[in-house]
């Protein structure tokens, strides 16, 4: 399945975004964006985060007057009827948005995301209202597929979240309901699913033909690391342990192999700081300072030494500390890291003058097709890659 938008016009998009930041940064002149910008001139409408807000407002407002309307005409109908003109509204919406929005060059421009889920919404409530809201695995399934068409297709990234969330909940639904040892593996199975999953989305990302979906991607490796993460953090397993599967914990009872989820809890976040470190990985790095934070909060709920005022006064002190400490350690490059302007360094291994005087002297001017069928395209995505 292709995206729905024109891979080109995505990567042109993309490019004259990069190109803008050179020019913020001072990097290139401000004459040479705009000759930049012209030679790379794509039909898309995709304006500013502020506009985008206030359409994406605007839209579902619209849209709920509009389903008001066709609500008030199908309201004496059973429950049945109800929930097949959910589904038929649902994937009509996704109709009009495609002939009537993405077909006439919006892209993301808040218009598009507003009927984009709304009709994520219409369509996964309709198959739920058709089960009576009790069919939770195949809620669960048509989850994952809309969204996951929706992310694919639209380039989305808050459905690449759903999705793998509804992936996440379909295997501890099945697990959690065939009882017994089941429960007790759910986190060791997830550790070893989103860790495959993790490695997966690495071998992607270097493929050329998925440069398109490159954040969709970066979202499902952030969230496969914290999911590996949670299934082995102590606090997170013993309290879904408690709660959902009626643990009763005796006196100075445990959790089974507490020991295991211990080591896990302070184990997991040094290791992604380290390889994070050690092959230059920026979500890995980013992922290790968040989950070394709640091991820190893991550790402090469970033996507290008291006077958490004092506590969270040095431990703030200590992060002030080291973040002082790491802005001088990398005002140089260091193995790769440095703290200074990191824009030139990113480019640093491509002839970006030699880029900019093409296009500036009219050398290499690209031009727009008219086609906007969609491709998995060679050079596309969220952000510009490292090759034109």
């Amino acid at each position: 399945m292709k995206s729905a938008y024109n891979h080109q016009w995505v990567y042109h998009l993309a490019l004259i975004k990069e190109t803008k930041r050179w020019a913020n940064h001072g990097f290139i002149s401000t004459d040479q964006f705009r000759s930049i910008a012209e030679a790379y001139k794509t039909p898309f409408y995709h304006p500013n985060m502020i506009i985008r807000i206030l359409l994406f407002i605007a839209t579902l407002l619209a849209i709920l007057g509009i389903t008001g309307l066709l609500g008030l005409s199908i309201a004496s109908a059973n429950v049945t009827a109800i929930s097949i003109a959910c589904i038929v509204y649902g994937l009509g919406s996704f109709f009009a948005l495609e002939k009537m929005f993405i077909g006439k060059n919006h892209f993301k421009s808040g218009v598009t995301e507003a009927i984009m889920y709304h009709a994520c919404g219409f369509t996964i409530g309709g198959v739920a209202g058709l089960t009576d809201f009790d069919g939770t695995q195949l809620i669960l399934v048509i989850c994952l597929l809309v969204f996951s068409f929706s992310a694919w297709r639209y380039l989305d990234l808050l459905t690449t979240v759903l999705a793998l969330l509804s992936f996440a909940g379909i295997l501890f639904y099945n697990f959690y309901e065939a009882g017994g040892i089941f429960r007790q593996v759910i986190p060791f199975f997830f550790i070893v699913v989103f860790s495959l999953l993790y490695f997966l989305v690495k071998r992607f990302k270097n493929n050329p033909s998925y440069k398109l979906w490159t954040n969709n991607l970066l979202v499902v490796e952030s969230i496969s690391l914290l999911f590996i993460y949670a299934s082995g953090n102590y606090l997170v397993v013993r309290e879904l342990s408690v709660n959902l599967m009626d643990l009763s914990l005796e006196g100075g009872a445990d959790i089974p192999f507490a020991f295991l989820f211990y080591f896990f809890t302070v184990i997991i976040p040094v290791a992604y700081l380290y390889f994070g470190f050690k092959k230059k990985d920026a979500v890995l790095l980013r992922v290790s300072l968040l989950v070394l934070a709640f091991s820190v909060f893991t550790l402090k709920y469970y033996y507290s030494l008291g006077h958490t005022e004092i506590t969270l006064t040095l431990v703030g002190s200590a992060l002030i500390g080291v973040a002082i400490l790491l802005m001088h350690y990398l005002k140089i490059n260091r193995a790769g890291f440095t703290g200074e302007n990191i824009l030139s360094q990113r480019w640093a291994e491509m002839n970006v003058e030699a880029f900019v005087i093409s296009q500036t002297m009219g050398g290499n001017v690209a031009h727009v097709g008219s086609d906007n069928s969609g491709g998995g395209g060679d050079s596309g995505g969220g952000g510009a890659s490292t090759k034109f």
